[in-house]
């Protein structure tokens, strides 16, 4: 539970440490009650506080379960827990302070069908309850259903507040990553626009500079033949440079790539085991890239761990987290169908394992050229 806070955004902390502090109020009324004399007797006040302590921290638990990275805190038996344990204090007639948590751990289940059957089953067990409890001594039931119904919208709305300023904390990094790449290749066409055509004249002019001199200088033909070849080899760079993809160096990638995560609070392990050849280090360089970017626009991981790693035929890059759920692959239009094409041009292949509690794998697999050394 610890791991999953520490990742959230520091407005989402705020914000759930608020309906912490919420939960704590009720609590110490339970607590407080201990010292009553009136009324039901020691033990049932007791289990009351108890229950109140144990459903405070399960709701705890079922909070951070829907926040990114939180997937592992989940199961199917935590919330009808939450409600039992909020319920139980109702078999001997008290009025529990936790009642609402009840009602809020029902509406966070991730089925809306079976948030919707639990928070019927839960309205009729209050009907039920409500004459033989010490809770009509507090008012009608009207009173008690609408006191309730506040108090869950304040938990309810609190906790998908938590989580959307989480992912807008996400968005904002992923967009702002974006928002560099569209400058980079705006900055690559003006740079092909206007030094293509310079370097096109200047091969021209140095061709006509060729034929004019002719035979009658062989020193001068040669260096002006060396500048052809080195006009020729500025305008393959810049061909590469401004029509391949936007990626810096591959150890500069990783450099970001562990900045950012860190930026957002994700827990990133880089295992360089052997580097991949020159020639595929762009590609492997825009494999790391965008799966990042992936991670961050299309998951709630908290943890991914890049290994690259080769032998004599072939590249691996497999980038791991524990936060993505399964979808459909995009279209060869964006980003993430731009890499799947570029690795198949590769002659490569990349897949993705999605296993339970959100772990999913991205594996990619680049040949090695024949003749390129291990």
């Amino acid at each position: 539970m610890r791991t999953v806070l520490r990742a959230q955004a520091a407005e989402a902390r705020l914000v759930l440490g608020l309906c912490w502090a919420l939960l704590l109020l009720g609590v110490g009324s339970a607590w407080s009650q201990l010292g009553s004399a009136e009324g039901e007797p020691f033990a049932g006040r007791l289990a009351t506080a108890l229950l109140a302590s144990a459903g405070a921290v399960l709701f705890a638990r079922l909070q951070l379960s829907v926040s990114r990275g939180g997937a592992a805190l989940g199961r199917r038996w935590l919330a009808p827990l939450v409600m039992a344990t909020s319920l139980a204090p109702l078999l001997w007639g008290s009025a529990s302070p936790m009642l609402v948590v009840a009602w809020a751990a029902a509406l966070l289940q991730r089925d809306l069908r079976r948030s919707l059957v639990s928070s019927g089953l839960l309205l009729a067990v209050l009907v039920w309850v409500f004459p033989r409890s010490r809770l009509a001594a507090m008012g009608t039931f009207a009173d008690l259903f609408f006191e309730l119904l506040l108090y869950t919208v304040v938990l309810v709305t609190a906790t998908r507040l938590a989580v959307l300023l989480d992912e807008l904390r996400l968005t904002r990094e992923v967009l702002a990553r974006r928002r560099v790449d569209a400058e980079r290749e705006r900055v690559g066409r003006d740079l092909h626009d206007i030094m293509g055509r310079t370097l096109v004249a200047a091969s021209l002019r140095n061709q006509a500079a060729l034929r004019a001199l002719g035979d009658r200088d062989p020193a001068g033909s040669r260096e002006l033949e060396r500048l052809h070849d080195t006009i020729g080899r500025g305008q393959a760079q810049l061909r590469e440079l401004t029509s391949g993809p936007v990626v810096t160096r591959l150890d500069e990638e990783l450099e970001t790539c562990r900045m950012l995560c860190e930026r957002v609070q994700i827990e990133l392990a880089v295992d360089v085991r052997r580097e991949p050849p020159v020639e595929q280090a762009a590609l492997v360089a825009q494999v790391v890239r965008q799966s990042v970017t992936d991670l961050l626009g299309h998951s709630r991981a908290t943890r991914c761990r890049i290994v690259l790693d080769r032998d004599d035929f072939v590249t691996v890059v497999t980038v791991t987290n524990d936060g993505s759920v399964p979808r459909e692959e995009p279209p060869a239009s964006r980003p993430a169908g731009q890499l799947a094409r570029a690795v198949v041009a590769a002659g490569g292949s990349i897949g993705t394992e999605h296993a339970s509690g959100g772990l999913a794998t991205r594996t990619v697999r680049l040949p090695i050229r024949s003749g390129v050394p291990a």
